[in-house]
């Protein structure tokens, strides 16, 4: 801008005015020169996509490798996931959502499995479960009464709840299984279906009678015992231990002659026909069902398919 002088001559308020008038216009070209300049544009801010995978097509997703598996079934992934989580009781759930959309076949094989090992860690400890109840150690309680109250086992009530050497103390807090357990033995399979108050509990390998031998029939277990003794049909007795005793561990005997569920020291034959008649179970799994079956247990033998 050019420089601008003002002169001395004339009245004092003409300079003034003079003088204003010059700092105003200078002041407007300083403002424009400021404004006529494009504004420098603010930074953008990068936004990142999340990376999603595409959604698989409902015609080309492969939901199972086994094709008996309906698409409306969970997956046993799922179960096991939430088994190492131990959420155990959204595990059975998901279990049972399963094994009601499975046909009988392989896939249905493995989840009743998984169900059947999940019952046993359930049952065998203190977990909650809806089939269990609390109850209040009272004056003259005994284990053996309060299994009666609740229709259960000494056996199952001491080990869920950790009890050793029959000792309860008054006011313990127990946790107890009252549920009925019902047995159906299918001579064809060889198994044992196991349920608690009508749904699946676990499944058992059997051994049955040669030749169709065990009697089919409804029954119920009238007698258990730890550590039989056998007696052979000429009247001739073996303990527990003998070479010849063929009852291995336990013995749940039914309401009808010379017939019962029992152990084995042959396990090889479980699965097949192979007793004199009696249903016989490899014998960590005869004191399993020893331990969590009550007398008065209902157990019916059929022939199946």
């Amino acid at each position: 801008m050019t420089d601008i002088y003002v002169g001395g001559s004339g009245p004092p308020w003409r300079r003034l005015l003079i003088l204003i008038v010059v700092l105003v216009l200078g002041g407007l070209w300083v403002a424009r020169s400021f404004t006529s300049s494009d504004p420098e544009p603010e930074p953008e801010i990068a936004l990142e996509e999340p990376s999603l995978a595409p959604l698989p097509s409902p015609e080309t997703e492969d939901l199972s490798s086994d094709p008996e598996v309906p698409t409306n079934a969970p997956s046993l992934e799922d179960i096991q996931h939430l088994l190492q989580a131990e959420n155990l009781h959204q595990a059975r759930a998901l279990a049972f959502k399963r094994l009601a959309a499975l046909p009988e076949g392989a896939a249905r094989l493995s989840t009743e499995n998984l169900l059947g090992e999940l019952h046993t860690r359930m049952v065998f400890n203190k977990i909650p479960m809806a089939e269990k109840v609390t109850h209040v150690v009272g004056r003259g309680d005994t284990l053996g009464k309060i299994a009666q109250t609740y229709k259960t086992t000494p056996q199952l009530i001491a080990i869920s709840n950790g009890i050793e050497n029959n000792l309860i103390r008054l006011g313990e807090t127990l946790r107890i299984l009252n549920g009925e357990f019902d047995c159906v033995v299918n001579k064809t399979r060889n198994d044992m279906v196991v349920t608690l108050n009508g749904r699946f509990f676990k499944r058992y390998a059997v051994g049955t009678g040669t030749h169709n031998s065990t009697p089919e029939g409804d029954y119920i277990i009238s007698l258990r015992m730890r550590h039989p003794v056998w007696y052979r049909p000429d009247g001739e007795q073996f303990p527990y231990g003998h070479p010849d005793n063929l009852l291995g561990t336990h013995y749940l005997k039914l309401n009808t002659p010379g017939i019962g569920l029992h152990g084995t020291w042959e396990p090889e034959t479980v699965g097949s026909q192979s007793s004199a008649g009696c249903v016989r179970f490899r014998n960590e799994m005869i004191e399993e069902l020893y331990n969590l079956l009550p007398e008065g247990t209902s157990v019916r033998i059929e022939n199946g398919s």
